[in-house]
């Protein structure tokens, strides 16, 4: 199943690459995995994202987080994960597609008739008409 619209999902990365860096906090899956991992989960602590990927509709669009110097480890983390700044220029166009993805993983997962419904689905946007009958 198709998860990302590729030239959509490409177009949105180079759109990152050149707003970089960035500053971003930790999503609730981000913090849940390093608590998992034993290690402090603040959620107001602020990355530096210093490069952006796309992965395919496997992973998304990744990014790689500035590791302080005290940490010993780096992190490359799907931007579903991550909290944008509501003042980035992109953040608008981020937030939807951090909320399709989300839900199209979910159907996913789920399967059944709402993963064949979202096989069918068509990928352009619909245009609105201006009235009934029209």
């Amino acid at each position: 199943m198709k998860i990302d619209d590729r030239s959509q999902a490409m177009a949105l990365t180079e759109k990152l690459k050149a707003s970089l860096p960035m500053k971003v906090r930790p999503g609730k899956q981000f913090l849940r995995m390093l608590k998992e991992k034993g290690e402090i989960a603040n959620p107001d602590r602020e990355y530096e994202v210093t490069s952006v990927l796309y992965s395919g509709d496997e992973g998304g669009i990744s990014c790689a987080l500035a590791s302080e110097t005290t940490d010993k480890t780096a992190y490359v983390v799907s931007i579903t994960h991550l909290e944008v700044d509501s003042s980035h220029p992109l953040a608008a166009e981020l937030k939807e597609y951090q909320s399709q993805r989300t839900r199209k993983l979910f159907l996913q997962d789920k399967g059944g008739f709402a993963k064949e419904l979202l096989a069918n689905k068509s990928v352009k946007p619909k245009k609105r008409s201006s009235g009934f009958g029209k």
